[in-house]
């Protein structure tokens, strides 16, 4: 098995070459222009958004199976087995990816299949149940010997003949994927086996290294390479030793109005810095804890900068932007030209998760505000760093705001204004722009 990381900024040709990989891998069945096509290799493609579906579906000379849950198929899940089983080429999405069981992946193996994954995977979530205490019935469990938790904070099971209530936590357990960290958070990881069974795989994304799968893989030492990728004069896309000067990042830099405070005369602009009061002038500034502790006068404030900025600095109405900040703020800071609509009308909305990735529904939108500072989670900070693996905060910071930046006009070389409240998210897009990141 090989793992390759095609590391590149949004428009090098991470997709282009994907699909000019599997259709360099299709032959004819047979004769004429109606004749099907087949191949020696299987795929599965692995997307978050049903656009992409749709894409790799009609952009392909194989044919692609979409799973689906009906009265025929059962679940998707059975489906995706019912695929696999008859060595079907795939495209799903990765929620359905980190349910695949494990005859599934054995079928996997055995057919050779080959994985590419557009975007990372969430190779780390936290167990929630509710019916579950953490702390009481773990302890429970532990006292009966029913399980065990390890050194390093793995649940193991210890009674294989238990049947009940904690049935899901046996079942991860003897997968040996879950992990209790601080005796109060539970941590599931995905299987190895969900990469280790293809042939090869193929991994789409930028600024890997600041990616909790690049953690992950280190965890597990699973080995990888990174690439770029570029089209070379037969027109063709390759993949090359990772460069990341090959990237246009000047370019994009040029196209970026990032606002900044100023005072000329009596002209005075402060949105950068008006909502701070003389105790929280921090580098953490707009993180999740900031806002926790904020009084409401900053809150306003920010949402009244935000009203000043799309006015008066970038003027544009509110179906020429779109905007993000953390899910919990967006109610307080939404405003006559930030929308938010909780039945997904864009008509009224123009609100996107600072994490999204891959949709080109933003395409058209000539300004943006990111109205937070990206820091990891602590606890999934920890749980690696008491691993021994070294985590770039910074890294995965840049990553999510250049990633939300190509949401907009940019990724059609178009000028797009930008408020940045956050100094040091500021601060890492300029360093990201001179190659210093």
């Amino acid at each position: 098995m090989a793992i390759k990381v095609t590391d590149a900024i949004c428009g090098a040709g991470k997709t282009s070459y994907a699909i000019q990989m599997i259709n360099e891998h299709a032959y004819k069945v047979g004769f004429g222009d109606e004749e099907p096509y087949s191949s020696d290799k299987k795929f599965i493609y692995v997307t978050p958004f049903l656009s992409e579906v749709k894409r790799i579906k009609e952009l392909t000379l194989l044919e692609f199976f979409e799973p689906e849950a009906s009265y025929k198929t059962g679940s998707k899940g059975q489906h995706v087995k019912a695929l696999v089983e008859e060595g079907c080429n795939i495209v799903m999405s990765h929620e359905l990816f980190a349910r695949i069981d494990e005859d599934t992946l054995i079928d996997i193996e055995d057919w050779g299949y080959i994985l590419i994954m557009d975007e990372v995977a969430n190779v780390l979530e936290t167990y929630n149940d509710r019916a579950v205490s953490i702390k009481d019935d773990f302890r429970m469990l532990a006292h009966q010997g029913i399980l065990n938790i390890e050194e390093d904070g793995q649940v193991t099971w210890k009674d294989p003949l238990y049947s009940g209530r904690f049935n899901d936590l046996k079942i991860l357990s003897q997968k040996k994927n879950l992990f209790l960290h601080n005796g109060v958070i539970l941590f599931w990881t995905m299987p190895v086996a969900n990469f280790e069974s293809f042939e090869d795989v193929y991994i789409l994304t930028y600024l890997f290294d600041g990616q909790i799968q690049r953690y992950y893989y280190d965890m597990y030492n699973i080995d990888y390479t990174k690439h770029s990728v570029r089209k070379n004069e037969d027109g063709r896309y390759e993949l090359i030793e990772y460069d990341k000067t090959l990237e246009p990042r000047d370019e994009i830099g040029n196209l970026l109005s990032i606002y900044e405070d100023y005072q000329k005369g009596k002209s005075v602009s402060r949105l950068n810095t008006n909502y701070l009061t003389k105790k929280n002038r921090l580098e953490r500034a707009l993180s999740k804890s900031w806002f926790e502790k904020a009084e409401e006068e900053q809150i306003e404030q920010l949402r009244k900068n935000l009203v000043t900025f799309f006015k008066a600095q970038a003027k544009t109405k509110a179906g020429e932007l779109f905007w993000t900040t953390f899910k919990s703020q967006t109610l307080f800071l939404k405003n006559e030209r930030c929308k938010l609509n909780s039945k997904d009308d864009r008509t009224k909305d123009n609100f996107l998760a600072f994490n999204t990735r891959a949709t080109n529904d933003y395409a058209d939108r000539t300004a943006m505000a990111f109205v937070l500072n990206r820091f990891m989670n602590p606890n999934e900070k920890q749980f690696f760093s008491n691993r021994g693996i070294e985590v770039d905060e910074n890294l995965l910071a840049v990553s999510d705001l250049v990633q939300f930046l190509f949401r907009g006009c940019i990724r059609n070389d178009e000028p797009m204004s930008c408020y940045i409240p956050s100094s040091r998210m500021r601060t890492l897009l300029y360093n990201w722009i001179n190659f210093e990141i």
